[in-house]
């Protein structure tokens, strides 16, 4: 499992915590006002930014799995199209959450403070760094709420089932409503 628990460490950190202040540059800035005046879609900039971040996550990811067998030993995911498949998913959630955070939180300085407590109990509880079985239930059902758990079980062998992805798909949804109640308003300021 070590390809999955350093692929879903990547996209964690890459979603939460590298995501989110190129949101705040680009609609907190004079960015926003130049879309604006050249009639550019305000949801322009959010969907390039996601795009980018989505293709530099996937090679990250590509050159993990790439990699890791051979300077780490690592084990192969047996079914690769099942787990690229599943890590598209995990990483359109996670970028989902943090394209939220990047939307709602104005003050960088706050942005990074809600991005860490995203992001470590997102890691903690996720059971990448050791097995979910060891925490309390208090904990492990904490852990739930966060992408990461759900994506390391998606991308585990065997792993691509329904009851993994549902709540992934939820989290996309919900992420893209709220960012698009979020642009609506700040189009209308």
């Amino acid at each position: 499992t070590l390809i999955q628990s350093m692929t879903v460490m990547s996209v964690s950190m890459g979603a939460f915590i590298g995501l989110p202040p190129s949101l705040i540059e680009t609609y907190g800035s004079d960015i926003k006002k130049v879309y604006k005046a050249n009639g550019v879609s305000s949801y322009l900039g959010l969907v390039t930014i996601f795009l980018s971040a989505f293709v530099h996550l996937m090679i990250t990811c590509i050159v993990i799995a790439l990699l890791a067998p051979s300077l780490f030993e690592a084990a192969l995911p047996t079914q690769l199209p099942f787990f690229f498949l599943a890590l598209a998913i995990y990483i359109t959630s996670s970028l989902s959450i943090g394209s939220v955070l990047g939307l709602t939180v104005k003050n960088q300085a706050k942005l990074t403070m809600i991005a860490q407590l995203v992001f470590l109990p997102s890691i903690m509880l996720s059971g990448i760094m050791f097995p979910i079985e060891f925490l309390p239930d208090f904990l492990e059902t904490i852990g739930l709420i966060f992408p990461a758990s759900w994506g390391y079980r998606l991308m585990l062998d065997n792993g691509f089932c329904f009851e993994n992805l549902g709540y992934l798909i939820f989290i996309f949804f919900a992420a893209v409503i709220v960012c698009g109640i979020v642009l609506k308003k700040q189009k209308a300021n």
